[in-house]
């Protein structure tokens, strides 16, 4: 029998999105899909890609898509490439390769998906007239060329549902045979970990670390805006390959996550099925995982005294931060399984939705 052949489009080929693109397309029943990923890359993406998909369904093609100059150009390639690789499914990543690639498919009957890890209309560092451009774009596109939308969170689904009622709920998920339980380091920093852009809000993070002059905090990851963190008890890792992220998170004593907005951070999975104690700010993502009190503590991305309050609680009490690490663990190991993901997607990509 044929394989079902899958074209993979994404422009953000980089931290969470890579990821889970990554987690999903190796993880497919060889036997039954073909892979082609269409990515560009970033200055954070891994230096190891070839070999984090050495497999024989799997290929990958590199379409630079990261600016204004280069978007006529990839729209024409991706084109050229659905003619020769003629794939029976689309799965469009992130908003920009989910816009892009939505372009360049428009006309084919083919089912298309899309996954925007975080629709852009949510953000919360641009204007009210701006999150009308962007949610205009996603509507608009998405009428252009049809999508069943993929929502990692049920709150991404809630903002989805704004655009089409063809959505589908699939929780980001990570493989947890890979994390092995390490629960609170008590002679260990305050760690957060990703990309340091406007998004994982690192003011805030300084701001509470400038709070808090006697412990150690650490940002696993690198970006544009790390002279932000300048408080003197802050240490910065650099961009790091995910095997030593996983490293520097695990000698945490706390998991810090002060993000203004998210899909479903990948980095946060992976801090709780390490068994860390979550302090979080509740906005989507964050709360789709971390159950206030339950597996961690949810705090007001606008209330930095609700965060000093967290953290000094879980400091003074090493049974209430390993109740939480357990907690948080085992709530991935129940919600976030990558066998089930994967038996949902293999579903999904073999539906006539």
């Amino acid at each position: 029998m044929a394989k079902t052949k899958i074209l993979y489009i994404v422009e953000s080929f980089s931290t969470g999105v890579y990821s889970i693109i990554r987690d999903i397309a190796c993880n497919l029943d060889k036997s039954k899909f073909e892979v082609l990923i269409v990515h560009s890359l970033r200055d954070d993406s891994p230096k190891d890609i070839d070999k984090d998909f050495s497999q024989s369904n799997i290929i990958l093609k590199y379409v630079p898509m990261g600016n204004k100059k280069e978007y006529l150009r990839a729209i024409k390639i991706i084109k050229n490439i659905i003619k020769e690789f003629n794939p029976d499914v689309y799965h469009v990543h992130s908003s920009k390769g989910g816009f892009l690639g939505r372009l360049a498919i428009k006309g084919k009957k083919n089912k298309v998906f899309y996954t925007p890890h975080g629709l852009s209309y949510v953000r919360t560092d641009v204007n009210s007239f701006t999150k009308w451009i962007f949610f205009q774009l996603e509507y608009w596109i998405n009428k252009f060329t049809p999508s069943r939308i993929i929502a990692v969170s049920n709150s991404e689904n809630q903002n989805a549902l704004k655009i089409t009622k063809n959505v589908v709920v699939i929780n980001n998920f990570i493989n947890l045979d890979e994390y092995e339980e390490s629960l609170s380091n008590a002679k260990g920093p305050i760690v957060a970990c990703g990309r340091i852009t406007e998004a994982r809000n690192p003011l805030l993070f300084n701001s509470i670390a400038k709070r808090f002059p006697d412990e150690k905090f650490l940002w696993v990851g690198d970006g544009p805006l790390n002279k932000l963190l300048d408080s003197p008890n802050i240490s910065i890792t650099g961009l790091l390959p995910r095997v030593e992220a996983i490293q520097e998170v695990k000698k945490a004593k706390i998991y810090l996550q002060t993000s203004l907005w998210e899909g479903m951070p990948v980095a946060l999975l992976e801090a709780m099925a390490l068994g860390k104690p979550v302090i979080a700010s509740n906005i989507i993502g964050n709360r789709d995982l971390v159950i206030d009190k339950v597996n961690g503590y949810l705090c007001s991305v606008t209330d930095i005294e609700e965060f000093i309050a967290k953290i000094n609680s879980a400091l003074k009490d090493s049974k209430l931060r390993d109740d939480l690490g357990l907690a948080a663990r085992a709530h991935i190991k129940e919600n976030h399984n990558v066998t089930k993901a994967i038996k949902l997607y293999e579903s999904e990509y073999l539906s006539t939705y």
